[in-house]
């Protein structure tokens, strides 16, 4: 006796029931909401700030609400923010490369001095020599790099003098950023550093425990630093970049669609970052001298004196102990410096 035939209902039905047939509605993964915190030490109302809260609404909006975004700024140690990224406290973090020598010491050779003389060498290097290095380095760090950001070419502030010449420095207690570079850098040019966090450094300059910094002009009102020193010097010894980076455990486990949204456009935010934070530099060093700071660019002669002091931390860097690839990543810079 033939087999009576199923309705086309009934075979609908069965085809759901066994998961061969969707009808439409979301699968489990897709359905699924995932979160991701977003700290940085950058203040309201900076680029950096801006462009974190853009992306914010634009990963919300592009995951269809799946992905929910909570962005904290202007609060905590970089390196502190960092390791607990690392360790999958927070999902992602903002912070100057400086921030992640610890984690990842490779990434101290963007704070070597006087590495890049302009920001067309330092771009061609970081996005077309090392982007895929990094990205693998960090990933096996623990970190999903997102793009580059930067911070800019450092210069020195300082309360009374001009630092001219290396000699200067050795009057001052000058903050240095919290990293065995910086601190290197400044004892090489015969300085006095004083290791201070971000959070830390108006108190230090109030109190007298430091008499300057170094830093760029954004991020020195971005933190009312200008407030307390009235001499600043163009040194530009530092091109310091900063990084977005996603924790890597939790990156990996997203869904491919939502991996491929947070990645996508980094070539437009890497480019349309680093335009945000160029553009207001000249105001803000007009700024800097409305504000009644006095002015003072190194001259090339000056500047070569400071460039010759601190080769050493070059050499530092190279041999450092705990980082096989120091010296190899270093190289890969210097190869491709025109």
């Amino acid at each position: 006796m033939p087999t009576p035939r199923l309705s086309l209902a009934a075979a609908l039905v069965a085809l759901v029931t066994l998961g061969l047939l969707s009808l439409g509605h979301p699968t489990s993964a897709q359905a699924e909401e995932y979160s991701l915190t977003f700290r940085s030490v950058a203040p309201e109302g900076t680029p950096w700030a801006d462009q974190l809260n853009r992306l914010k609404k634009q990963w919300e909006k592009e995951s269809g609400g799946r992905l929910k975004v909570k962005v904290i700024l202007g609060r905590g140690n970089e390196t502190a923010l960092v390791r607990q990224c690392k360790a999958g406290e927070i999902q992602a973090v903002g912070v100057s490369t400086s921030a992640m020598l610890d984690d990842a010491p490779e990434m101290g050779v963007f704070e070597l001095p006087f590495l890049f003389k302009d920001y067309a060498q330092a771009d061609n290097v970081i996005d077309n020599v090392l982007f895929a290095s990094v990205e693998k380095l960090l990933q096996d760090y623990g970190f999903q790099l997102f793009i580059f950001s930067e911070n800019g070419f450092r210069n020195y502030a300082a309360k009374g003098k001009f630092v001219k010449t290396p000699a200067d420095l050795a009057t001052l207690k000058m903050r240095s950023q919290e990293n065995w570079i910086h601190m290197e850098t400044y004892r090489a040019l015969g300085g006095n550093p004083v290791s201070v966090s971000v959070a830390e450094v108006l108190t230090s300059l109030s109190t007298g425990q430091t008499d300057g910094f170094d830093n760029t002009a954004l991020f020195a009102f971005a933190a009312s630093w200008y407030t307390k020193i009235d001499h600043w010097t163009i040194s530009d010894h530092i091109y310091q970049p900063a990084a977005i980076v996603f924790n890597k455990a939790w990156f990996d486990g997203l869904p491919d669609d939502i991996k491929k949204m947070l990645l996508s456009g980094r070539k437009t935010e890497t480019v349309n970052g680093r335009a945000a934070i160029r553009k207001l530099a000249p105001a803000l060093l007009k700024n800097l001298e409305g504000k009644g700071v006095k002015m003072y660019k190194l001259t090339d002669a000056e500047k070569e004196a400071f460039r010759t002091k601190t080769k050493s931390v070059h050499a530092q860097f190279r041999t450092k102990k705990g980082c096989a690839k120091c010296g190899k990543i270093l190289d890969l810079v210097e190869k491709n410096i025109k």
